[in-house]
């Protein structure tokens, strides 16, 4: 069935101010999940949400968290989200990390005691809206093993980046796997197979099967590379900041009875701080790409975001797909029919 966005932002927003989440930062995560939804990443979508009420439900999430900053000096800050929903503690150090890197030039803003982000690409966008360069990077729990090991050790932790134009910014966001686990959970949930390459078994051999992928672990992007990638962004989220790291992150989907202590760095770049014209230079490197002759005419050369682009007007315009499954989940949950 397809529903309408605003409809989905509303229910949403229902379920979390039923469980005492601020009207404020029940809109913030609403939003951030449905975005994920029109873009086409359903893994960070409205399938979250459950989870998310249920984390509320139990005390593993902090509905009223009293996010402070441990340290600060004029380029970077340590926020502590006191269990805090996601998107409430990473938009707020994202915010951060704008109004500092305005004044310095650039900054750096690390985040611990913190929950599931959603869509990395959602706070790259709000900062690249206001003029800046902006990187964004998470751990989340294991579920790579690093080459020639069987046990997950790493999250398949996301790298992202957010470069403003002249018009829409070019996003990058992408897991350090070869896909995201949420579309292994994704594949499990509809009882269907997944690629040849996707994932390893707990024995270290490739699987088809979703369930035997969740035991095992994700094949890192590139192989070793991959890995090396997700150790990067290990180092500048959970060592950096004193979040956890590793195992000691709890899970996202996973039945968990401990908080997740996710951890998350934001650093943005105010190009002005290097001259002017740095958008005219962006659209001008932006445009050549687009224009070179593709393999196949009926696609041409996109630049990263671009999918997305196309994908957030169709769900816009005929609304997002939600499962009849995911929907009497939901209306359970929230208390009220989806439809």
């Amino acid at each position: 069935m397809k529903i309408a966005a605003d409809r989905l932002v509303r229910h949403a927003v229902t379920g979390l101010l039923a469980r005492a989440v601020p009207q404020g930062d029940a809109v913030t995560v609403a939003e951030c999940l449905i975005d994920a939804d029109l873009e086409g990443q359903a893994s960070h979508g409205m399938l979250r949400l459950p989870f998310l009420l249920r984390r509320l439900d139990s005390g593993l999430i902090n509905p009223r968290p009293r996010i402070t900053i441990v340290e600060s000096r004029p380029a970077t800050a340590l926020i502590d989200g006191d269990n805090a929903l996601g998107p409430v503690a990473g938009v707020a150090a994202l915010d951060a990390t704008v109004t500092k890197a305005r004044t310095a030039g650039s900054a750096t803003v690390t985040v611990r005691r913190s929950n599931h982000l959603g869509s990395m690409g959602f706070y790259v966008k709000r900062g690249s809206s206001q003029g800046l360069i902006t990187f964004g990077f998470s751990n989340t729990p294991p579920a790579m093993a690093p080459p020639g090991g069987r046990t997950a050790f790493l999250g398949t932790n996301p790298i992202a980046c957010g470069i403003p134009t002249s018009g829409a910014p070019v996003v990058v966001d992408m897991a350090t796997s070869q896909v995201a686990r949420g579309r292994i959970l994704k594949a499990a949930a509809a009882g269907t197979p997944i690629p040849v390459g996707w994932a390893l078994d707990p024995e270290g051999r490739p699987t088809v099967e979703p369930g035997e992928a969740l035991a095992g672990s994700l094949v890192p992007l590139g192989g070793a590379k991959g890995f090396a990638l997700a150790l990067v962004v290990e180092v500048l989220t959970g060592v950096l900041a004193g979040a956890g790291v590793g195992p000691d992150v709890a899970g996202t989907f996973d039945v968990s009875t401990r908080p997740s202590d996710v951890g998350h760095c934001f650093f943005a770049i105010d190009p002005d701080a290097f001259g002017s014209g740095f958008r005219s230079r962006m659209d001008r490197l932006s445009h050549a790409i687009r224009q070179i002759p593709p393999t196949d005419p009926a696609q041409p050369v996109r630049m990263p975001g671009d999918r997305r682009i196309q994908e957030r007007a169709d769900r816009q315009r005929d609304g997002i797909e939600i499962s009849e499954n995911l929907a009497r989940e939901l209306g359970g949950l929230v208390g009220e029919a989806l439809v």
